[in-house]
């Protein structure tokens, strides 16, 4: 049973967030600001790879919402919980959609084009088996350092059919997930522009 840290606000909640925070700063400093790819950069975009996978990892704390449903003793908290929820995934997914994004631009100025879209399918793949891999076998992104031997033996464990399936499933939810955010957000950014 995970304890409530301030009203329907777990204490994993606040450090999942900051976690996912990391890869949409990271992708402000290494795509949006034009620099030269140093040892630096380079250091900084393996780092953005290791966590980039925190930020769609919170859509995987809907296995604790279904608790906390599960044990609110009204209508009125339930919703007040899957609101709590709500945010959480919104802003898990507003920092995946962004850093891809970022990444996706970056890309088209650096790249040929036909290797945009299949470098973007790669990266979120490997997120989703990531993702897989946090909530399931609980590894975490400086495992990939700390502990690599553990990593590649759980990566190899991963092609079996129905952890392919669960993959398969994830790789499709968050995409559409992305692409709505994305969507939402551009639409948000033009209407601001309107007004403007």
């Amino acid at each position: 049973m995970v304890a409530y840290l301030y009203g329907p606000v777990h204490g994993f909640m606040l450090w999942n967030l900051s976690l996912a925070a990391v890869p949409a700063v990271l992708a402000l400093v290494l795509f949006a600001i034009p620099q030269h790819r140093g040892v630096c950069w380079w250091v900084g975009l393996a780092t953005w790879l290791l966590f980039l996978p925190n930020a769609p990892y919170v859509l995987t704390d809907v296995v604790h919402m279904i608790h906390d449903i599960q044990r609110s003793h009204t209508d009125r908290w339930s919703y007040v919980v899957i609101a709590t929820y709500g945010v959480l995934f919104a802003c898990g997914l507003a920092s995946y959609a962004l850093s891809l994004d970022l990444f996706r631009r970056y890309l088209h100025r650096t790249v040929a084009s036909q290797l945009v879209v299949p470098t973007i399918l790669s990266v979120h793949a490997l997120c989703v088996v990531a993702m897989y891999l946090g909530r399931v076998v609980r590894l975490n992104s400086w495992d990939a350092l700390i502990a690599p031997r553990e990593v590649v033996a759980a990566v190899l464990r991963v092609p079996r059919p129905a952890t392919v399936g669960v993959i398969g499933m994830m790789f499709v939810v968050v995409g559409a997930g992305v692409f709505a955010t994305v969507a939402v957000g551009h639409k948000l950014v033009a209407q601001a522009r309107c007004r403007a």
